[in-house]
């Protein structure tokens, strides 16, 4: 990239502006941040470069006037603020050196991002409606613990602790019942039977030593935390998604490692239970998928199922890998991680001149112009007299910490991370940044390919907001399907999972990744649904999460998957995104109980009775007359061979308004043919029923993965549209 304003550059700039008619002539503050070290060599100073940029992007409109540059900023910012059209600043982003343009608004203190960026918080938010948020619903975390003194647990507001609760807050080391409170109603920690190896290593009492449940609590249920950040990172007021909703704690993954037991696991659920919690969220699954009946915590969670509290779980972090899932009993609520909409820029510019977007939550000085080198970057270290002094590219799989470690050791200036998972890089003793794979290919190419190649790392401390397209789904997300259930598509849908920013241990917030970050969104959303509608199922709630999910991102372009950058697929998103707003009145929903799951695996025919028995405790645990394998799910994966027809039948339920009709609409691959009978509803009152058939047939075999969706659309008393999606598998059996 040139370090000079390009004639193409400029010529882009006049035609813009020249294009601008009266109607787009008002202009508002906006600060534009650029690259420092971009500014060519013949300006003497900043301001210079900056007040050239500002006369080309205004020379041609109407009102030109050289006093619209309102502020330089070289210190906490590199870049200008000025008076802008919206046009001048949608072409100011093209310039050469130029980050971001982003409008300077009347500020709140309000997140960390989520809510959001989930539509929770403006005029029209689900917080807003009825005034819900949570109140009451009982979430349970079962995880590693809990950090009581972070401000994200305080009760200020909170009525009293709600009278059906049963629960108790345990003593232990570092912990009494008077860390609980009106938000933190209870907390347990006697779940290491499984796990006898924690002793010595961790806080025999529910306090957090991990930091995982502490984060994902906060998460799902934090309460707001005004001026919460991560090293300045994030700035904002940080809330979990149901701020009203009260915490129960059940440790049970112990040591810094993290280590959870299955046994330990389905004690803390059944005494979840017993306590009263409406809601469990479990962050937490096997490597492998395992069938349903040696899967403990899957059984547990019929169990918990049963006394009709619903099951969040998280769909592992072993992504972009297919049929990668954990947590998939159809029971469960899977999740899926997906970006937000928020960056934390550390650019990166190689000695040609080519500049790699990079992030970084890195705040020291940066580095300009030092040698560079490559090396994999392995747990066998770096030799000193090689890297000494220089900026280390490393392409290796270990975590970002453990290669700035090993570019320490050595001596080294710099670390260039390959990472495509969006992580910034996190930690405080060199300048550092992350770029994607395809990226660190062409500065690997570049190393190769020059005598003396040099990088300069340009450390921003900038949070930007808004300028990336989002979601997509996080590349670590695992993804469908499911190994053990073919015909149950999952996961179920997708939630914010990467650069979450929530309550840490040892007080203040920290940034984290993973599935395990998606889940407590979708657990604390689950918590405002019932809030709203106390009498519905598990199964009612997470069909209304489903079949209201998102399926374009802020671009209003279909959600795309991190490993493709293509339209992402049922298999990796589910459903969609969560679309909390949406979800509060879902107009029908696809219901399901205990029973109903019994009668799908008594109809496969895979499993004996004995191992159904274990879900049922009952003998014999099928009906005399199954109902058939068809589940009532809110989305569809067929099993279909070429030339074949399958029937599946579903029923809705109107939790909508009287008097309603819905339409059904169906988009699918020409190679498959979808019918279904019938095509329209009409419910006179709420709480009607309606059944329909949906009929698949193979025209032509195509991929070997098809896919679609079958909509709902309300045409008369409302503007609900009921999406389910469809994902069809090939098969030859």
């Amino acid at each position: 990239m040139s370090n000079s304003m390009s004639l193409a550059t400029l010529l882009t700039l006049f035609l813009f502006f020249l294009s601008i008619t009266a109607n787009d002539n008002v202009r508002k503050p906006y600060i534009v941040h650029m690259m420092k070290s971009m500014k060519p060599e013949h300006f003497s100073l900043h301001e210079h470069w900056y007040h050239s940029i500002l006369t080309h992007a205004t020379s041609n409109a109407s009102t030109s006037d050289p006093s619209l540059l309102l502020y330089t900023y070289e210190v906490v910012l590199h870049g200008f603020a000025a008076k802008l059209t919206s046009a001048q600043a949608t072409a100011l982003e093209s310039v050469d050196g130029c980050l971001a343009v982003i409008p300077s608004a009347l500020y709140k203190l309000h997140t960390t991002r989520s809510p959001q960026f989930l539509g929770l918080t403006d005029g029209s938010g689900l917080w807003t409606q009825n005034l819900n948020r949570g109140e009451d619903v009982i979430v349970g975390m079962v995880d590693s613990g809990i950090w009581p003194e972070s401000e994200s647990f305080h009760d200020e507001g909170l009525g009293p602790v709600p009278s059906r609760w049963k629960g108790e807050c345990e003593s232990g080391e570092r912990f009494s019942s008077s860390n609980c409170n009106r938000k933190l109603i209870g907390a347990r920690f006697n779940f290491s039977v499984g796990y006898k190896s924690h002793v010595g290593e961790d806080f025999i009492s529910p306090r957090d030593n991990h930091g995982h449940g502490t984060h994902t609590a906060s998460t799902a249920a934090g309460s707001a935390v005004k001026g919460a950040s991560y090293n300045g990172f994030g700035n904002g007021t940080a809330m979990g998604m149901a701020p009203a909703a009260r915490l129960a704690i059940y440790k049970v993954c112990w040591g810094q490692k993290g280590d959870c037991d299955a046994s330990d696991i389905a004690a803390a659920m059944e005494k979840a239970v017993q306590d009263g919690v409406d809601i469990i969220s479990i962050s937490i699954g096997d490597a492998s998928e395992l069938p349903f009946y040696t899967d403990h915590t899957a059984l547990a969670a019929f169990g918990a199922i049963e006394k009709g509290v619903l099951v969040s779980a998280s769909a592992g972090n072993e992504g972009p890998f297919s049929y990668s899932l954990t947590n998939t009993a159809p029971w469960l609520i899977t999740v899926g991680a997906s970006t937000i909409d928020r960056e934390f820029l550390s650019p990166l510019k190689l000695g040609n001149g080519e500049l790699f977007r990079g992030l970084s939550l890195y705040r020291g000085p940066g580095i300009k112009n030092l040698p560079l080198a490559y090396d994999y970057c392995s747990d066998r270290g770096l030799d000193p007299h090689i890297f000494k002094g220089k900026v280390v590219l490393c392409t290796s799989q270990s975590n970002s910490t453990e290669k700035a470690s090993l570019v320490k050791d050595a001596g080294a200036a710099g670390l260039i991370n390959v990472n495509d998972n969006d992580f910034p890089v996190d930690q405080p003793y060199l300048p550092a940044t992350s770029v994607s794979y395809t990226a660190g290919e062409k500065i690997k190419a570049y190393v190769n390919s020059t005598a003396a190649p040099t990088a300069t790392i340009n450390p921003t401390g900038l949070t930007v907001v808004g300028k990336a397209t989002a979601p997509i789904v996080a590349l670590f997300s695992s993804r469908g399907p499911s190994q053990i259930f073919l015909d149950v598509l999952k996961p179920d849908i997708i939630a914010p999972g990467v650069n979450i920013l929530a309550a840490a241990i040892e007080g203040g917030f920290k940034i984290k990744s993973g599935t395990s970050m998606a889940c407590p969104h979708v657990s604390g959303t689950a918590a405002l649904i019932r809030a709203a509608h106390p009498t519905w199922s598990p199964a009612a709630i997470r069909s209304a999460l489903m079949t209201t999910a998102s399926t374009l991102d802020n671009r209003k372009q279909p959600i795309k998957d991190s490993l493709t950058l293509r339209a992402a697929d049922p298999f990796a998103m589910g459903a969609g995104h969560l679309n909390p707003r949406a979800a509060l009145e879902p107009g029908l929903v696809y219901d399901l109980g205990p029973q109903d799951y019994i009668n799908y695996l008594c109809g496969q025919n895979m499993y004996t009775e004995k191992q159904i028995a274990l879900l049922t405790h009952k003998w014999p645990p099928c009906p005399k007359s199954e109902s058939g394998a068809d589940l009532n799910y809110p989305s569809f994966s067929v099993l279909l061979k070429y030339g074949e027809r399958v029937q599946l039948k579903r029923t809705v339920t109107n939790v909508g308004g009287d008097n309603s009709v819905y339409k059904v609409q169906v988009k699918s691959s020409p190679n498959i043919k979808v019918s279904v009978e019938p095509d329209t509803f009409v419910f006179k009152k709420r709480s009607e029923q309606a059944s329909f058939n949906v009929t698949f047939e193979g025209k032509v075999k195509g991929s070997e993965e098809e896919y679609g969706e079958l909509s709902w659309k309300c045409i008369q008393g409302g503007t609900h549209i009921v999406r389910s999606p469809i994902a069809v598998l090939w098969t030859t059996l």
